[in-house]
């Protein structure tokens, strides 16, 4: 795909070139000129705005320079129709491409609302999962960012939300445990995991058998922190081995295998979800907010497994690579 390369940010890295700091560069190519950002309109009823979600960061290293890589992704793209992004060869062309697509897409510095990259070359909405930029290690990236997409045809464009870069330290709420000293006890007519006789770590209901497979689940991987996102009612939970993932396989256990790095936040029926593909792992209902941190979690520690004791309705489940 096709990129396009705009001045702000020192050192961005577009398809290979870096830019300098502060300057005003011309564009490699024929740039559509977009209206003016206070006046963007959502004007078609029929095409939605866009939902933009950070996914994360990563490092990379491109001609011998080190690069700091943000990811984004717009979580309703499937709303898009495909004719947006079809080849558009009687419209400008995107540097040497002929070919480019309708409908192109610009990243903006959601402080100064200045072009910091572009995309001029998708094929499909599904694309829009992909949009990315990036600046070099040392730099300090935009606060918050959103795009635009600019349908050349119709002359019409589509403004994202702003979405915050985060790049401070994820914070994560944990509570340390002893493996060694908790026990399966039936308290009030239910069963429960407990430490130390008074700390009521799981509850089981009537299911005696669930809860002595999930004990031998934490003594097998030695848990020792059980953590979560969104108490006091949790809409994703996990477990640590000192502040590791489990890893290695349990005999027995049933799980399901992902992929962190194509696992992604989406809204789907407008309810917030963490998927894989077609693959629907975990459902937050409207909180976006803890969709991305719960994702972030993920890719942290590169959980690769989702496991749990007692499906269809399980009453303990857990993560593991």
């Amino acid at each position: 795909m096709l990129v396009r390369n705009y001045s702000k940010f020192a050192s961005f890295v577009i398809a290979g070139l870096v830019l300098s700091s502060f300057s005003n560069i011309t564009t490699a190519v024929n740039a559509v000129q977009t209206p003016a950002l206070s006046k963007l309109q959502l004007v078609s009823n029929q095409i939605p705005q866009p939902e933009l979600v950070f996914k994360g960061q990563e490092a990379y290293t491109n001609a011998g320079k080190n690069f700091q890589r943000y990811n984004l992704a717009v979580a309703n793209s499937a709303a898009f129709p495909s004719q947006l992004f079809e080849s558009a060869p009687d419209l400008p062309p995107c540097g040497l491409n002929k070919n480019s697509s309708r409908t192109w897409v610009d990243i903006y510095d959601a402080q100064t609302n200045q072009k910091i990259y572009g995309f001029c070359a998708f094929s499909s909405p599904q694309n829009l999962n992909s949009l990315w930029f990036a600046v070099e290690q040392g730099q300090t990236p935009p606060s918050s960012v959103y795009i635009v997409l600019t349908d050349r045809r119709t002359k019409k464009t589509y403004r994202s939300n702003s979405v915050s870069i985060q790049t401070q330290a994820l914070k994560e709420d944990c509570i340390a445990f002893d493996p060694n000293n908790i026990t399966v006890n039936q308290v009030n007519g239910s069963w429960k995991i407990v430490e130390g006789g008074n700390h009521w770590m799981f509850d089981f209901g009537n299911k005696a058998s669930e809860a002595k497979q999930a004990f031998q689940v934490i003594k097998n991987y030695r848990m020792n922190k059980s953590c979560f996102v969104g108490r006091p009612q949790p809409s994703f939970t996990y477990l640590l081995v000192n502040n590791t993932a489990p890893s290695a396989a349990m005999p027995g256990e049933d799980c399901v295998a992902f992929n962190p790095a194509t696992t992604t936040v989406n809204k789907i029926n407008n309810r917030w979800k963490i998927v894989d593909g077609n693959h629907w792992m975990f459902d937050f209902d409207n909180n976006q907010a803890e969709a991305e941190q719960s994702l972030a979690i993920i890719k942290k520690y590169q959980f690769t497994r989702s496991c749990y004791v007692g499906r269809p309705d399980p009453s303990f489940s857990y993560l593991r690579k």
